[in-house]
Order: C-alpha cells, then sequence, then structure tokens
C-alpha cells in the first residue's frame, strides 16, 4: 500500500491528479446510480478536492456534469476543501464554489486548524460542515488545557450554525468525550 501523503503528492507533481479525481468522482456517481437504496442510508458523500483540482478553470463545471450525466441529486455530495486552499481565495475558487453552491452541493472545511490560515480568509466560503483537524485533538484525552481548547472550538463552530466532525479519534476514551462535547459526527481509526 501506498499513502495518500505519497501518492497524492506525486499525482499532483507529474500533472494527473485532476484526472484521477476526475476518474474517481465519475467511479463514485456509477456506484450511487447502480446502488442508488444505499443513499438511503447515508447523509452525504464527501469527496476530497485537491488544490490543482479546485482552482482548476472549469473543474468544478465537469463535476457538476458527471452529476447530471447520472442523473443523481446534487444533495448527495459534499466537496471537502482544505483550509489552505480556502486562504487563497482567487476568481477560479470563487467560481468554484458559486457553481457548486448553485446547485446545491455542499462544502466542507477540512483539516481545519492544521495550519495558519487567517479565520476570516477562510469564512468567507460558506461551509455547512467544519472537520477538525486530528492534530488538534492529540492529548484531550490527558491535558484538560488541550481538552478545554478543542471543546471551545467545537462550541464557537456549531454556534456559527457548521456541523463539526472530528477527525482522528483513535481511543475510546476520546470518542467518549467527543461523543459528550456533542460533535455531529467523528472518524478516526477507533472505527476502521
Amino acid at each position: 500500500p501506498v499513502s495518500p501523503e505519497v501518492f497524492i503528492g506525486i499525482a499532483e507533481k507529474s500533472g494527473q491528479i485532476a484526472r484521477i479525481g476526475y476518474l474517481q468522482f465519475r467511479r463514485v456517481c456509477r456506484f450511487i446510480k447502480e446502488h442508488e437504496e444505499i443513499m438511503s442510508q447515508i447523509k452525504n458523500i464527501k469527496f476530497n478536492l485537491s488544490p490543482l483540482e479546485l482552482l482548476s478553470h472549469g473543474y468544478s463545471q465537469m463535476l457538476i456534469d458527471v452529476i447530471r450525466e447520472f442523473e443523481l441529486s446534487f444533495d448527495y455530495f459534499q466537496f471537502e476543501i482544505t483550509e489552505t486552499v480556502a486562504t487563497e481565495y482567487n476568481e477560479n475558487l470563487y467560481q468554484a464554489v458559486t457553481g457548486f453552491l448553485d446547485v446545491g452541493i455542499g462544502l466542507c472545511l477540512d483539516d481545519f486548524g492544521s495550519g495558519y490560515a487567517n479565520l476570516n480568509a477562510v469564512l468567507r466560503i460558506p461551509f455547512s460542515a467544519v472537520k477538525m483537524d486530528r492534530s488538534l485533538l492529540s492529548g484531550i484525552s490527558s491535558d484538560p488545557q488541550t481538552a478545554t481548547f478543542y471543546r471551545s472550538i467545537v462550541m464557537i463552530l456549531q454556534n456559527m450554525g457548521y456541523k463539526v466532525i472530528a477527525e482522528g479519534a483513535e481511543t475510546e476514551k476520546e470518542v467518549k468525550l467527543l461523543e459528550k462535547w456533542g460533535v455531529d459526527m467523528i472518524q478516526g481509526y477507533y472505527f476502521s
């Protein structure tokens, strides 16, 4: 197996990431079309977009066209945008975001807290969900200050109307704390 950190970097450097992402998205849409009963049990499909894909002129429209081709509901989908890309707000990103929102595709801020993003820049994009980076989770079950910080961020984001997703839960103790704090969704090696 090759980790995503290695594979994605190679695909981006070689200029193949947009093509690979597009082909994978088509496979996802085909699977949904062939198994429509699954969508009654799933809230949505989150699909990561690399910076090169998202900022590529016309790429977002290609994804919208694939959803139309397979005659799927746009609200099945939520595209994940990393914190880093969200701070690079330019015309291509604006057009992609507008195109997604116009048809009803949700946006999720991925890896929140992983970098040094200006919060004002990030919040200009109308995200419906925020995925807290796993680095913020480290120590919540052993360090009271870390736990207070994490819980405060969750409360602030939820008060602003975002769904909060915790990334990186590895222990039962972490999961119990996240559940207690009302985190909307939890993912990590604890589950799979």
